[in-house]
């Protein structure tokens, strides 16, 4: 009978993660942070670290000058950055670098995202920039799914600055995971976040909030962006979407405007900047559906040539409508557990995918 009722008790804990998007693992108590945020003029920390063989939960005031911490409990490594001192909105029309990395959503997955960047020589085993003026391009989705969201962010925040010292970029573009998260969507969220937020005494719908660093940065980001002649969205343009309307910079700005509007969720499926038709969420270039007059026109309109992708998963990376549209979603969980990862890579004119170990095939 008591072997009956665990199996039993087991069964049920099994369904009631599948139901909620998570598996075993979400319900560990693990490292996160830090959750850097402002109140009365002063700012603070707050996080779990490891302590001995289980995590402690810390929270403190901190200097906007001083060195923070991320300890990534995948890897067992930390890494070291400074805020910034300040937050501005991105521009959202570049010139073409000498080199660039693409990848999209990466989700959390922190080992794989490691992986490619190291092999790519973006990064060196002490995650500090090393690719000089190169331009790395994340194509949306940093957030669910993944354990490692944090450690993610902070990140890309640290290799922003230090790329830009280095006359080169990061570009974080929104992808429809992030926008969930800012808006309060969090249906694709792990256990182990509102665990580790009811740990540290801070609600997990105020880790990104306009009063957290994390939160401001986040909210100077585009979800659409013109580098050379390439477009990058991360869902795609096209359907319902009014692009002939607008241009780069009044699509962004009516994004951004959308990320604290407070619209019921029938308004944000309805709306054309972060709904269902929207940059961050539309799959029909992907799926192919959109004719290839639309997305001349789209093309023309943008002065683009190319579209790169994220959004759609894809067996590999390819081109679609004759050259014209790059896509750049593959299973990166499943790829990075099996030991290789791929993203496009540019250089001299040319395509490329390039794997973590730094080889290079033409497109």
């Amino acid at each position: 009978m008591k072997k009956f009722l665990l199996i039993f008790a087991l069964f049920l804990n099994l369904v009631s993660a599948r139901v909620n998007n998570t598996l075993f693992a979400d319900s560990l108590y693990s490292s996160d942070g830090p959750i850097v945020y402002y109140s009365d003029g002063k700012t603070y920390a707050a996080g779990i670290t490891p302590h001995g063989n289980s995590f402690k939960p810390y929270s403190k005031g901190i200097s906007k000058t001083e060195f923070l911490s991320c300890f990534v409990d995948e890897t067992k490594q930390s890494f070291f950055f400074k805020l910034k001192s300040e937050i501005n909105t991105e521009n959202d029309v570049y010139t073409f670098p000498s080199k660039m990395l693409m990848i999209s959503d990466i989700e959390g997955n922190f080992n794989g995202f490691l992986m490619i960047l190291k092999g790519a020589g973006v990064i060196d085993t002490n995650f500090n920039w090393i690719f000089g003026s190169g331009h790395l391009v994340i194509v949306g989705d940093m957030f669910d799914r993944g354990l490692n969201v944090t450690e993610c962010l902070w990140l890309i925040y640290k290799l922003e600055s230090e790329a830009e010292s280095a006359s080169g970029k990061v570009h974080f573009i929104l992808g429809n995971h992030d926008v969930m998260n800012l808006i309060g969507d969090y249906r694709y969220l792990r256990q182990k976040y509102f665990i580790n937020a009811d740990s540290i005494k801070i609600p997990y719908e105020n880790w990104y909030s306009v009063n957290t660093e994390l939160g401001r940065w986040l909210r100077s980001k585009n979800c659409i962006e013109l580098i050379g002649n390439i477009l990058f969205v991360h869902g795609g343009i096209g359907g319902s979407f009014p692009f002939s309307k607008f241009t780069i910079n009044e699509i962004n700005s009516e994004f951004r405007k959308r990320l604290d509007y407070g619209l019921s969720i029938q308004e944000i499926k309805e709306d054309v900047f972060i709904g269902r038709s929207s940059p961050v969420w539309f799959r029909g270039v992907a799926q192919n559906t959109v004719a290839p007059e639309q997305l001349d026109s789209i093309l023309a309109h943008f002065n683009a040539d190319k579209i790169v992708l994220g959004h759609t998963i894809f067996e590999k990376i390819q081109y679609m409508y004759n050259s014209k549209v790059i896509v750049i979603d593959l299973e990166h969980k499943q790829n990075s557990d099996n030991s290789f990862m791929n993203a496009l890579y540019f250089e001299k004119g040319d395509f490329f995918v390039i794997n973590n170990k730094g080889v290079k095939f033409i497109l």
